[in-house]
């Protein structure tokens, strides 16, 4: 029998909300218990292009992948590859924003989280380089022409 729940299988103890699935462990009051993802047969993968796209920490992540796909020299010069380890390191940085975010307004946080998170993300940034890229956007002969065409005279 399985839950409804697509990532916690019957007879799994239900992960508290407040609890870290960023390091693979939920602690469940004194017992830490292993993550386990897509242990049943119905499990379904997301992606961000099918999440509720109105919530702050979807636009930011969306926001951050465009400004570091820029920095790159756009989207179109890019590979797949490094779109995806820009998606990734985007998404590590919402996390990391929101823990970071929490323990500034004096929550307790798990440093270690944070630390694997920032770890992940500057390794995810290794593979693609800081550097900017510089982009061509000299006028081609057709847009200049299509250019003054458009002018009134």
């Amino acid at each position: 029998m399985v839950d409804d729940d697509q990532n916690n299988p019957a007879g799994a103890p239900e992960v508290p909300a407040d609890s870290s699935p960023v390091a693979g462990v939920y602690h469940h009051g004194d017992v830490k218990m292993a993550a386990h993802y897509g242990a049943d047969a119905k499990c379904r993968l997301l992606t961000l292009e099918g999440l509720d796209r109105r919530s702050v920490a979807y636009r930011e992540t969306k926001q951050l992948v465009a400004d570091i796909e820029s920095d790159l020299g756009g989207a179109e010069h890019l590979s797949t590859m490094e779109k995806q380890m820009i998606q990734h390191g985007a998404v590590l940085g919402a996390i990391a924003s929101d823990l970071e975010a929490k323990y500034l307004l004096g929550r307790k946080i798990d440093l270690i989280v944070l630390t694997r998170v920032l770890n992940a993300q500057r390794r995810a940034f290794d593979a693609i380089g800081y550097r900017r890229r510089q982009r061509d956007v000299t006028p081609t002969l057709e847009s200049f022409l299509d250019t003054i065409k458009a002018e009134p005279e």
